[in-house]
């Protein structure tokens, strides 16, 4: 009896160990699974972003070093993606030699610039976008996955860049308040982008952008002075006006009581 219970209790330790063993095999699966998913709708999004980058952002706003950059990052982004999902490798595999024949052709004859009519908010997208690949560059190169003088390469060229668009935005944003007749507004935003200049290690290459702002600053100055002098003028002019109404009245009314 004794025997019978010991077999019996052997039995269902075995029994216990195996279960436990399955549910960690289960659970260790579904983390696996559950990760790799989760470097899917990664590499997805980033893929979508880099493409925006890519897709969105002027000629003008992206160097030769910039624009193969983002196909790198593309080309990469497929192939770590195409290791995760081994039935859709055909259709990303077709994906990636598209791209790889697209960013080939792009190098032997880089896209011309492109005359947009800028304003103030479509600067401030444009500058958004810029930022966001400030942050890819810098994060790839913080962890390692750029060398470091290419990465610093790219990295100050967007920093120029960013000046420039800030530069750009404010004299846009001033011109809009100019054409308002919002002198005060005018002001503030032209010297933002004289701030935006002086406060900037790059300031020494936005000279000639520095001398124009200036200008038009003091000539902004100049006619909301003037403007004011009118005004005040005008108002002189309208409080004489009222005062010889009341004048005129008063000797209506001396006249009438006389009369009377």
């Amino acid at each position: 009896m004794a025997e019978n219970t010991t077999l019996f209790t052997v039995i269902a330790i075995i029994i216990i160990a195996i279960m436990i063993v399955g549910m960690m095999v289960s659970q260790g699966r579904y983390k696996a699974l559950e990760a790799r998913n989760n470097k899917i709708k990664l590499l997805t999004l980033q893929q979508r972003r880099l493409q925006n980058l890519l897709r969105s952002l002027p000629a003008n706003y992206l160097s030769p070093e910039l624009r193969d950059f983002l196909y790198q990052a593309l080309l990469q982004n497929l192939k770590s993606h195409s290791d995760l999902v081994p039935d859709k490798n055909t259709l990303l595999k077709d994906d990636y030699q598209q791209l790889k024949t697209e960013r080939e052709r792009v190098k032997q004859n880089p896209p011309a610039p492109i005359d947009i009519l800028m304003s103030a908010d479509r600067v401030s997208i444009y500058r958004g976008l810029l930022k966001s690949l400030y942050q890819f560059i810098r994060s790839n190169y913080e962890t390692g996955r750029l060398k470091k003088d290419h990465a610093e390469k790219m990295i100050k060229q967007i920093e120029i860049k960013l000046v420039e668009t800030a530069v750009e935005f404010f004299t846009l944003t001033g011109k809009e308040f100019r054409q308002q007749g919002k002198f005060r507004q005018t002001r503030n935003a032209l010297q933002k982008a004289l701030d935006t200049i002086e406060e900037s290690s790059y300031g020494p290459q936005f000279q000639q952008e520095s001398f124009k702002i200036r200008s038009d600053l003091n000539r902004v100055i100049d006619d909301w002075h003037a403007s004011r002098d009118l005004q005040s003028q005008a108002s002189q002019g309208k409080l004489a006006d009222e005062m010889t109404s009341m004048v005129d009245d008063q000797d209506s009314w001396k006249k009438k009581q006389t009369y009377e």
